[in-house]
């Protein structure tokens, strides 16, 4: 087995499938990241999600204990619950935030650093937040370092999501991670898929292909017509039972088929009037009108 494909099982283990299903979700996260990382740093970083794990029990002291993690309230925040950079990552947004070499940043106080990174922490936040859930975003959203505020309260008997997302900068790798409640994430996983699914079935049926047979078998009236004339509407008011209207010049073998449609009745073809095993029938004498069979085969 490869490292590589070890290390994408090991990332995996112990996730639910239907997080992982949730693919495009994940992707749009990174290019939000992306855009706020070009906003951080006036350079693209391609942020991709790197690693996936279920934490809890004893796992959650690490997070809880990092010197570079912001946690965020459970009544505004009731899935993302922390954002945590690397040291790398830290040095680089004070160097950029103090106009400064990250070089002269090495050995800085982490909680300075952790300082300079609140506020774009909770404007990523919002980034995301937005897709997670309809709570007021900018109510108690402001990044905090007290972890007990967060979903679950990050007690043992709680269990997280974490998820990486990696990218360089001028050859130095850049992690963040991401931590969510767990059953959170389930339940928003099932709801993104059947809303995933809704989509792509109301894409089909908006599909040439799906409209073409929907047209094809919508039913349409077909009228076989032997004679037009004009009445004027006065006339039209003197009609009742009994009135006789002659059919001048009437031949029976000379009729035609008219279709109703949605600009009126429109005449597709000719024919004459006959019985077919003892039923009056209409026989066509000449094909479909080219411009109307026309429409009908560019569906």
């Amino acid at each position: 087995m490869s490292a590589v494909l070890r290390k994408k099982i090991e990332s995996a283990a112990g996730v639910p499938p239907s997080v992982l299903e949730i693919r495009a979700f994940w992707h749009d996260m990174g290019k939000r990241i992306e855009a706020w990382s070009l906003e951080l740093f006036d350079v693209r970083c391609h942020f991709r999600p790197t690693g996936y794990k279920v934490i809890g029990g004893k796992s959650v002291a690490p997070i809880i204990e990092s010197p570079n993690a912001l946690f965020f309230g459970a009544t505004a925040s009731p899935g993302l619950c922390a954002i945590i950079m690397d040291p790398e990552f830290a040095i680089r947004n004070a160097a950029k935030r103090m106009r400064q070499d990250p070089a002269s940043l090495q050995g800085a106080s982490p909680l300075f650093l952790k300082l300079l990174f609140e506020q774009p922490a909770g404007d990523l936040w919002r980034r995301i937040a937005t897709e997670l859930t309809d709570h007021d975003l900018f109510k108690g959203a402001a990044p905090q370092p007290d972890a007990t505020f967060a979903a679950g309260g990050f007690v043992p008997e709680s269990r997280y999501l974490q998820t990486e997302f990696s990218a360089m900068l001028e050859d130095r790798p850049l992690r963040l991670l991401f931590v969510f409640q767990l059953e959170f994430m389930q339940r928003f996983a099932r709801t993104y898929l059947r809303r995933e699914a809704d989509r792509k079935e109301e894409a089909c049926s908006q599909s040439p292909r799906a409209l073409t047979r929907s047209v094809r078998a919508s039913a349409v009236e077909l009228d076989a017509v032997l004679h037009r004339f004009s009445l004027s509407i006065g006339q039209c008011t003197e009609l009742e039972i009994g009135t006789v209207l002659p059919l001048a010049n009437v031949d029976p073998a000379q009729l035609w088929l008219s279709a109703d449609t949605i600009n009126g009745s429109v005449d597709i073809g000719s024919g004459e009037l006959g019985v077919w095993k003892q039923r009056r029938a209409v026989k066509l004498r000449t094909p479909i009108a080219s411009s109307f069979a026309r429409e009908i085969v560019d569906l």
